[in-house]
């Protein structure tokens, strides 16, 4: 029995775990933070089944029943409902809500088998059936979450927003948020539609501060994690009549058992403190579930619903000062990760395993905060978009659609095109795998400056380090979440590009020519060279272009776009380049937006969010999305010249 002990505290560890840590991982990107969640989230359900199989057996064989409190049956149950704070670990856990409703039968008849064979004892019946409700409960509003989570129907109701509340700008920002989250209308592990009108997102968004903007996304797409991963989601009379049931049926379970072990406790000293354990254990778990729930921006929804006690209420949740301390103020990790060509030759995987498993991640140096200067310039480049579109729309040999997407294939032109530059350098964002662009860009960009560092001090300037950051931003993406940029199938040019670098280090440092010293692709892989090394090449190609050029094109690979950056680098000596270089980076941004599908968006909220993210939905409200459907009128329009065109052939050869 020893073991059945040992895995009802691990099954409430677990659920500790869980509760504590299930909810922080959608702002916080640590690995290790992240592998703790998913072995919980994994061993968890494992546990409390195999624990309430043993339980069963155990009351089956034993002489004595009471040898084990069987009220440990609907705890476990309760165990398999789950926190409030995490039902699924990815998206793809919501498409099981069916099994999950047969598991629920399965375990409750379970447990309602342990308590049939107990039903004499009325002393054990006052403690396990509160429990027994609390897990029934508990268990079918994490099923109810599984299967809101793929529900066509994100509707919500028109609500009183109190504007004489000292804290109006609060709530009017979670509620207009709660607005534009109604565009979520299907929601599925494939894709995701919006169905709303453009013109009213249009004006809500538009007329907002780049702050503001980035603010209302940051809570919408907290409210799109806590429907898919949580059940801390819209709160209703109906939610809280039964989390105050969970909640009651914990404490009174937990008091009868004080009485009965007072009066005649048949249980051993080890058991009787385990359960114990286990019920104080129950009771704080809800009581930490309910203070979620509460400090949740669905909970400011809900508490501003009503006129006449919206304000009380609200002030009540949210500006005290204890409640105000614990609210949640951070809805993502706004940050970037951050991963350099250039430094990643130093920094390489420490052997095979992690090469295998891990390639890449290791190569990370730090991430970067995403700071109001970078949202301003995304927000006025979006907003410069959006109105080249309106002005394009109107030409009359043009469709709408049409305008749009010649706007999102965008990805540096315009940027070019406004400085002058498109017949000079636009051979590095036309006509060449987005893949082989962003390299290109990349490359150019870290060469600028350590060349502007040395000899200005200018790489300290505002445009050159949000150039840097998102260029190490957009291969952090292509190294680490490739399924999250509009990549083509081809999808070597990073490891060629790096290969093409090892070498020309290599054949620098050992000075001997390749075919005097051949080194294959795999050693060249496991090597690391010093940060100096691979700074003086650069500094070289700086002070011998020609030279070092010749040398590149001596050792290049197939898909290399090493030689592209280097010349792009070099044509860019001679410009103001840093606000154009910055552009054409928020445009590479924009077009890897547009283009990343919704479920890997969706499974990044899990990670701590993405940059990327935000601006797709940003992008989605300003109407700058393949998914925004044309307006009404539009189609209409549309469907009665097509209808003239077939009528008119017809009406003309009846009247000959």
């Amino acid at each position: 029995m020893d073991t059945l002990r040992i895995l009802m505290l691990l099954s409430l560890f677990l659920q500790t775990i869980l509760a504590i840590f299930g909810r922080r991982r959608k702002c916080f990107t640590g690995f290790w933070l992240r592998s703790v969640v998913w072995l919980a989230y994994l061993s968890a359900d494992l546990v409390a089944t195999l624990s309430l199989g043993i339980l069963v057996r155990s009351q089956t064989n034993s002489a004595n029943p009471n040898m084990i409190p069987v009220f440990w049956a609907p705890i476990l149950l309760l165990h398999l409902g789950g926190p409030e704070t995490i039902t699924a670990y990815s998206l793809a856990d919501n498409e099981l809500w069916l099994r999950r409703l047969v598991e629920l039968v399965i375990q409750a008849g379970v447990a309602s088998y342990v308590l049939f064979k107990l039903w004499s004892k009325d002393t054990i019946i006052f403690v396990a059936i509160p429990i027994f409700v609390s897990g029934i409960i508990k268990y079918g509003e994490r099923i109810w979450a599984f299967r809101l989570a793929t529900l066509e129907d994100f509707s919500i109701r028109r609500e009183y927003i109190s504007s004489s509340s000292r804290s109006a700008y609060e709530v009017r920002i979670v509620r207009e948020a709660r607005l534009l989250f109604k565009a979520f209308q299907k929601l599925s592990t494939n894709f995701l539609v919006f169905d709303f009108d453009q013109t009213n997102t249009y004006e809500l968004v538009s007329k907002k501060t780049a702050e503001e903007a980035f603010q209302l996304i940051e809570i919408e797409l907290g409210f799109l994690y806590d429907r898919i991963y949580s059940k801390v989601t819209e709160i209703s009379w109906l939610r809280v009549i039964l989390h105050s049931i969970t909640c009651l049926s914990s404490i009174s379970a937990l008091v009868f058992f004080s009485i009965m072990t007072t009066r005649n406790n048949v249980y051993s000293k080890k058991d009787t403190m385990i359960s114990y354990l286990l019920l104080v254990g129950a009771v704080l778990l809800d009581c930490y579930s309910i203070t979620v729930l509460l400090l949740s921006d669905w909970a400011v929804i809900w508490f501003t619903s009503s006129k006449l006690v919206g304000d009380f209420l609200y002030r009540i949740n949210c500006l005290s000062p204890l409640l105000s301390f614990c609210r949640e103020q951070k809805r993502w990790s706004r940050s970037m990760g951050q991963h350099n060509l250039t430094s990643a030759q130093s920094n390489k995987p420490l052997n095979e395993l992690r090469k295998q498993y891990f390639a890449g991640k290791w190569n990370i140096h730090s991430r970067v905060d995403v700071d109001d200067v970078l949202k301003e310039l995304i927000f006025q480049q979006v907003m410069d978009k959006r109105s080249r579109y309106e002005r394009l729309r109107y030409d009359p040999d043009t469709s709408d659609f049409a305008v749009l997407l010649d706007l999102l294939e965008e990805r540096g032109r315009n940027a070019l095109q406004r400085k002058g530059c498109s017949d000079k350098l636009g051979w590095s964002v036309n006509g060449v795998e987005f893949s082989h662009s962003l390299l290109t860009w990349h490359i150019a960009t870290h060469v600028c400056y350590i060349d502007d560092s040395r000899k200005s001090g200018f790489a300290n300037h505002q445009n050159c380090a949000m150039s840097r950051s998102l260029s190490n931003y957009m291969l952090y993406l292509l190294v680490q979440c490739p399924n999250m940029l509009a990549i083509e199938l081809s999808g070597t040019r990073y490891t060629d590009t790096r290969i093409h670098l090892s070498r020309l280090l290599f054949i620098r440092n050992t000075h001997k020519e390749e075919n005097n010293n051949y080194i294959s692709i795999d050693e060249l892989d496991a090597l690391s060279f010093p940060e100096a090394l691979v700074k003086a090449f650069f500094y070289q190609l700086l002070q011998s272009p020609s030279t070092m050029l010749m040398e590149i094109i001596k050792q290049e690979e197939e898909k290399s776009a090493l030689l592209d950056g280097c010349m792009l680098a070099m044509s860019l000596q001679s410009l103001e380049k840093w606000e154009m270089i910055s552009e054409v980076w928020v445009e590479m941004l924009m077009y890897a937006a547009g283009h990343c599908g919704w479920k890997e968006h969706a499974d990044a909220l899990a990670r701590g969010g993405e940059l990327l993210t935000h601006v797709c939905l940003l992008m989605a409200h300003l109407g700058l999305s393949k998914q925004c459907p044309p307006e009404e009128s539009e189609q209409l329009d549309a469907r009665y010249r097509r209808l003239g065109d077939f009528l008119g052939p017809v009406v003309i050869g009846n009247e000959v």
